[in-house]
């Protein structure tokens, strides 16, 4: 979508303020391997930040959401996390845990390798509980590593810095059209 420049003024135009983009992790290692047909996610990879600021370009807030406990990832993706949406200028920012959720692949392939601490408890499917094994960090790791990301990247001071930045920079480009137009 951030490609298409006639999708970016029709969703400004329309008086689209948000869309939601599930970029899942901000590094390579989350994302391999996560889309298993075509791995589309981990090919964009390297125009994230591009994608962010194009449709931000066009006064549309992005919602970016991360999966934090994905394989291939540890302690380590917090702090890539709070870079990425502290650095790409996201307006808003959602984190969740992986999660099971019974009778899906995802359930099926972490049970085959005994990773589940429960089997079918739905009471898990919050996306905000742990049920499962990561491979490259503790069950307790991930519950604090999670806690404290959100911590910091709900903070009231986070929150409206971030949003702050945004108007600012559409101030700016209000301001660079303006001109545009007046000197024409």
């Amino acid at each position: 979508m951030a490609e298409d420049e006639e999708l970016l003024q029709l969703l400004r135009d329309s008086g689209c303020l948000q869309v939601l983009i599930g970029f899942e992790s901000p590094s390579l290692a989350g994302l391999d391997g996560l889309e298993q047909l075509a791995n589309w996610k981990a090919k964009k990879f390297s125009e994230y930040r591009r994608a962010i600021e194009r449709i931000q370009d066009h006064s549309v807030t992005v919602n970016g959401c991360f999966v934090l406990g994905l394989d291939g990832t540890g302690p380590e993706s917090f702090d890539e996390v709070w870079r990425f949406v502290r650095d790409s200028g996201l307006y808003e920012v959602q984190i969740t845990i992986l999660t099971p959720f019974p009778e899906t692949p995802l359930y099926e392939r972490l049970a085959a390798e005994g990773r589940l601490l429960r089997q079918d408890a739905w009471e898990y499917c919050t996306l905000f509980d742990v049920n499962f094994r990561p491979d490259r960090m503790s069950v307790t790791e991930l519950e604090t590593g999670f806690r404290d990301l959100a911590e910091r990247l709900y903070s009231t001071e986070f929150t409206q810095e971030r949003r702050g930045r945004f108007r600012r920079q559409l101030r700016t480009l209000q301001a660079q059209q303006q001109q545009s137009i007046s000197g024409s």
